[in-house]
């Protein structure tokens, strides 16, 4: 009886412990406080890492007061700190941003797209360099962001031209000496395509002349424009492609790097519009409005373009019609026995382009090797 007794006691023991240590696991796991994973709230998204802050935030920055930097500060007596008048100027320049950046550890960093720091004037722009330890620059397509170092901008990059042209404008037009610096120094251009670079020539009026005459050096502009000789307004197109290779723009190197440019060899009597006809290596024919052609070469080749140039004499249109220029340099349309002042240059030279018939002008001899390329390629 006394065994059985112990036996009964022993096991109501174990199972009350059991079910009280199945209550505390229950109410353990009610007081756990780990999120699930991948669904926490604490972490900023990529999205919200790349979002710029609000303009309200900027002023606010801008307006914050600080304490004006003395490079020769006074010692506890009134007198200057030893040593302090022999400082260089990088020195001061030093001192002066973590002078500003102390006063401002406990603001919050600001994020502006480059474009609207290209477009500050010289007073909010001077107010930004003392706050520039917590002002941080958004490339205008990546999430990446540019720190700022006094009147300095950190690292080089690399984006599209046609946004280095936008954000240039912009510095020029509001005289910001440090974004023009940046653009000219810091930026390099994305590569372009060989019929991105053709389609580049067509555009004159894109920008005004005095942007894109800054970006090229003086000695740049006296070897492709003559000494004291400004950027005309029909070359515009031509010098932002220049300004694209001194940049340090490169051509798709996996593409054809063959262009061939179609003239004719005078002007005189010419029909019809001013356009030049540029075939690009991909098989396209392009009509290129005031073609500055020798700047365009040049350009071109500096790209590492195979550039060459066809010009015609003769033009072959049909068995009893052809275009030819006279002794005196001026072009004749013939048509059996008639001869009339005058060809329609660009509409027959493209016909003969697309019927392949530039072998029958009296040109062949001279430019065959260049006829039967362009031929081929039209021919793919």
């Amino acid at each position: 009886m006394k065994k059985y007794l112990l036996f009964l006691i022993y096991f109501l023991f174990i199972s009350n412990n059991l079910y009280s240590q199945e209550t505390l696991d229950k109410s353990d796991d009610d007081e756990i406080d780990f999120a699930t994973p991948g669904n926490t709230q604490s972490f900023s998204t990529k999205d919200d890492d790349c979002q710029t802050s609000q303009h309200s935030d900027l002023l606010n920055l801008l307006n914050f007061k600080l304490k004006k930097f003395n490079p020769i500060p006074a010692d506890a007596r009134g007198g200057e700190v030893r040593g302090a008048s022999q400082l260089t100027p990088e020195e001061v320049t030093t001192n002066s941003i973590r002078f500003y950046a102390e006063q401002l550890k406990e603001v919050e960093p600001v994020k502006i797209r480059i474009e609207t720091f290209t477009s500050l004037g010289k007073g909010p722009l001077t107010s930004l360099i003392n706050r520039s330890s917590k002002v941080f620059l958004k490339h205008p397509t990546e999430c990446e962001f540019f720190s700022l170092y006094g009147d300095q901008i950190i690292g080089s990059y690399a984006m599209s031209f046609d946004n280095i042209l936008r954000l240039y404008a912009n510095a020029v037009n509001k005289n910001n000496q440090i974004a023009q610096d940046f653009i000219r120094t810091q930026l390099v251009p994305a590569p372009m395509t060989l019929d991105e670079a053709i389609r580049s020539l067509y555009d004159d009026y894109g920008y005004q002349q005095n942007i894109i005459e800054s970006l090229l050096p003086e000695d740049v502009k006296d070897l492709f424009f003559g000494e004291n000789s400004l950027v005309s307004i029909a070359d515009v197109a031509e010098s932002k492609l220049l300004a694209f290779s001194l940049l340090g723009g490169k051509i798709n190197k996996y593409q054809s790097q063959e262009i061939f440019i179609v003239a004719p060899k005078s002007k005189k009597g010419l029909l019809g519009s001013n356009e030049t006809i540029v075939i690009s290596g991909s098989g396209k024919i392009y009509e290129v409005p005031l073609l500055n052609i020798p700047l365009a070469l040049n350009v071109m080749r500096s790209l590492g373009f195979n550039a060459k140039i066809i010009l015609i004499t003769h033009l072959f249109i049909g068995d009893d019609s052809f275009c030819r220029v006279d002794d005196g340099g001026s072009w004749y349309h013939y048509k059996g026995k008639i001869k009339k002042a005058g060809c329609d240059f660009l509409s027959n030279a493209i016909m003969a382009l697309r019927n392949q018939t530039l072998n029958q002008s009296d040109d062949y001899g001279t430019y065959k090797y260049s006829i039967d390329r362009v031929n081929q390629i039209l021919n793919n």
